[in-house]
């Protein structure tokens, strides 16, 4: 008892408290740091970032200076830019779907060797992606004729997305009461009707939190995108071959680059933030 007591005393304790909000304080601002050197600086002109450095304080007309890094940024990327988000919503769309049909089945679905084919589908998840890459590209480009398309930079993601996707489903499912499915089924309900007006309500705070996974693991992919796609095609490959260009001549629009390719990933953030505020990850998270 004196023990606990002690351990209680201590978490309450003046000094602790100070010194954990000090050092949450600290990790925030210090998380914060490249998020301000990199906003700081496309507003910046090259001459300005060369001459003050990253730290430097903003000089000349802000508002310009701004607009001329972004016309110049936006207009090296602005196709790949569409063309990654489309990618990306498909895929993430692609994945959580089958991943949730998935964890229907191996759920509430009885078939021979269920478990034995879950625990094989689930192995996948013990080799590295990369493993697969030397097979995969020429089978995409040459076998199946789908070098730089959509089906051909999407299948192997959807292959290997879904592994993740069926135990993170399949685990929260088995939480669901059964009661609610036996009377859906007494009512005359069929397996449609109960994955899309019971199953999908119940599990969408698992469903948004892997969708927004997808999206971001998509959308910031450069590997398989260099490897499947043409240059020029999709956001990270051309990011990285224009900040290249960029890096010595036009800084203020590299950075400018980096704040744009962000927006997306903000956005998604920033919406899934809400479900986290509220608790309702949280509801969907009870693994």
């Amino acid at each position: 008892m004196m023990g606990k007591k002690h351990i209680k005393y201590s978490y309450n304790h003046r000094g602790f408290q100070i010194f954990i909000t000090v050092y949450l304080t600290l990790c925030t601002l210090f998380s914060l740091l490249s998020l301000f050197i990199t906003i700081l600086n496309a507003c910046k002109t090259n001459e300005n970032i060369i001459s003050n450095g990253i730290f430097g304080l903003l000089e000349g007309n802000v508002f310009k200076i701004i607009a001329d890094n972004f016309s110049m940024a936006w207009g090296q990327i602005s196709k790949t830019f569409w063309t990654s988000i489309l990618f990306s919503l498909v895929g993430a769309f692609l994945n959580c779907l089958v991943g949730a049909v998935l964890g229907y089945i191996f759920t509430y679905k009885d078939f021979p060797f269920k478990k034995f084919i879950f625990t094989l589908y689930i192995s996948v998840m013990l080799l590295p992606s990369i493993m697969g890459m030397p097979i995969l590209v020429p089978f995409m480009q040459q076998k199946l004729g789908w070098g730089n398309t959509i089906y051909g930079y999407l299948s192997p993601m959807l292959a290997g997305g879904q592994v993740s996707a069926l135990f993170l489903f399949k685990t929260f499912f088995a939480q669901q009461p059964l009661s609610i499915y036996e009377s859906a089924k007494v009512e005359g309900s069929n397996d449609i009707h109960m994955f899309l007006k019971i199953t999908i309500p119940l599990a969408f705070p698992i469903i948004l939190y892997h969708f927004i996974g997808s999206f971001a693991s998509i959308y910031n992919d450069y590997l398989w995108a260099s490897l499947i796609m043409d240059p020029g095609t999709l956001m990270m490959p051309t990011l990285q071959s224009v900040t290249q260009n960029f890096q010595q001549t036009q800084m203020g629009a590299m950075y400018m680059l980096y704040v744009i390719s962000s927006f997306p990933l903000i956005i998604t953030t920033a919406i899934s933030m809400k479900f986290f505020a509220s608790g309702d990850f949280a509801a969907g998270l009870k693994l």
